[in-house]
């Protein structure tokens, strides 16, 4: 081969090389963003902590809120496990920083109880709203805390029950027709008279009005047709009805003509009973207390067909009994209310009776005497086996069967190449995210975010094996400044290696003259 066609191909080679970009492929989300604006915020210490004046030019960015009942305190503890499972060296360069989304609560001292509780010690952050809202900004975060107090508050409650042997159960608020009747008669000041047998209960009486004994006319109950628009008459008992889906309640004599009697809703929004009389008079409740762990008790317990029986007197209701079993008359115990504390994730006995602990979110009823390491965790709190494999890679749901079943993939992800059954991130260049139930964590390249991380369903491994990555091209970077980079290298040889064959093929030429 002609020596001047050789010296060109492998110019182009070394050429070609040197223009490659190194592979990377990275578990997380990769970005392609502009650095965050710097700031300047609170730590759990109530020291400023400056951004870009931290030592370190790799940093984990988590956006938690304390409050938060079970995705929060999952990121926390898995963050934990990548910081523990990194090399000393390692460890050196990167710093982990967690911000709240819930600054109105997150104050110093309750990020410090949180710190404190999960055995960590790297900055959580609080301050000014409108500082924080300018960091959300910058990170492409949208903090919707509207959201964020709708899952604390409705973080479907349950209630916790242990019984005088220790055994426990766990109900869900789901309350029957008779529950929201009982609660809403109480607060109305009404006599309900009723008998409960094989198909539930039986109401005779209302408001001193009985039923005659000749069935001229008997209490019958309604609900609202939301289709035709008018009352009918249940064709399930009360205990049958979902008080959730059927919030308003008429009683109604059943002579009379229930057309009379308005339709639920207008302005008002609680869980109601009208009760309309023979003489076609009414009376009409809405719920007026606020949810309370009286309503989720006694909601709780009827959903499971066993009964909570309170008194009611001057400091409000006191629990009696628990599926007709009360406390001893000697009181060597007696029942107790705890309430889940989400900063230290255990149980605590309530310091406040059942109608003031408002918008509950777990409770547990056990004797006094229990210890309460012996009340189990409420089942939603209770960490997954993040070794168990994921449908659809933690970020979808399946769908069909057979051949024909495939991943329907959450916003953001798509299929594998060839693979149905995975959800994999489309790649994007921008992407905004938005906190309230779940969260986001980067990986910072200084002052680049660089891989981003949603929610909690990732695994501890993935996420250090991407964050070594950015900390091995840091110390590449940093190695390389002194010395020319690879790429002038690659080329500085290639033209050398031509200049050299020039010389010599000139010297060749001359000698042949």
């Amino acid at each position: 081969m002609d020596r001047k066609v050789l010296v060109s191909l492998a110019m182009a080679t070394l050429l070609l090389i040197a223009s490659a970009p190194l592979a990377s492929a990275y578990k997380g989300h990769q970005l392609s963003r502009a650095e965050v604006v710097d700031f300047t915020l609170v730590d759990q210490n109530n020291e400023n902590f400056t951004f870009s004046q931290s030592f370190s030019d790799v940093h984990v960015i988590a956006f938690i809120f304390t409050r938060c009942p079970d995705v929060c305190p999952v990121i926390t503890q898995s963050l934990k496990l990548v910081q523990d499972g990194l090399s000393d060296a390692d460890a050196e360069k990167v710093e982990f920083v967690s911000i709240t989304v819930d600054s109105s609560y997150d104050t110093p001292e309750q990020l410090k109880l949180f710190t404190d509780y999960h055995n960590i010690d790297w900055p959580h952050l609080t301050g000014d709203k409108e500082v924080l809202q300018d960091v959300y900004n910058s990170f492409g975060i949208i903090v919707e805390e509207e959201v964020i107090e709708a899952h604390i508050a409705n973080a479907d409650p349950t209630v916790t029950y242990l019984d005088a042997n220790g055994n426990s159960s766990e109900m869900m608020f789901a309350p029957t027709g008779w529950a929201m009747n009982e609660i809403i008669a109480e607060e109305a000041n009404w006599t309900i008279n009723a008998t409960y047998g094989q198909y539930g209960h039986f109401v005779s009486g209302i408001n001193g009005i009985e039923s005659p004994a000749d069935w001229s006319w008997y209490w019958a109950l309604n609900i609202f047709n939301e289709s035709s628009e008018a009352w009918e008459e249940s064709i399930q008992g009360i205990d049958s009805i979902d008080a959730l889906e059927h919030s308003d309640l008429l009683w109604a004599a059943s002579t009379v003509n229930t057309s009379l009697v308005s339709p639920p809703g207008g302005n008002e929004s609680a869980p109601s009973v009208t009760v309309l009389y023979p003489d076609n008079s009414t009376d009409h409740h809405s719920l007026q207390s606020e949810f309370n762990a009286y309503h989720l008790t006694k909601g709780a317990f009827s959903s499971v067909g066993m009964n909570a029986t309170f008194d009611n007197g001057d400091f409000g209701h006191m629990l009696t009994s628990i599926d007709d079993v009360s406390s001893p008359s000697d009181w060597s115990w007696y029942w107790s209310l705890y309430v889940w504390n989400t900063t230290s994730a255990g149980w605590d006995e309530s310091m406040v009776g059942v109608d003031d602990l408002v918008d509950p979110a777990y409770i547990a009823w056990a004797p006094n005497s229990t210890d309460v390491a012996d009340i189990p965790m409420p089942e939603s709190l209770r960490p997954t086996d993040i070794m168990a494999p994921q449908v659809c890679n933690g970020h979808g749901w399946e769908m069909g069967s057979g051949e024909g079943k495939h991943c329907m993939c959450d916003e953001g992800f798509e299929w594998g190449e060839g693979d149905r059954l995975s959800c994999v991130a489309i790649e994007e260049t921008d992407v905004e995210y938005t906190v309230g139930h779940s969260t986001i964590t980067f990986i910072m390249d200084g002052m680049k975010p660089k891989i981003a991380w949603s929610g909690d369903s990732w695994k501890a491994d993935d996420f250090r094996a991407d964050l070594e990555q950015v900390v091995a091209s840091q110390s590449s970077s940093e190695s390389s400044d002194p010395l020319p980079g690879m790429t002038f290298l690659i080329a500085a040889t290639g033209l050398a290696f031509a200049a050299a064959v020039v010389h010599i093929d000139s010297r060749d030429e001359e000698e042949e003259a």
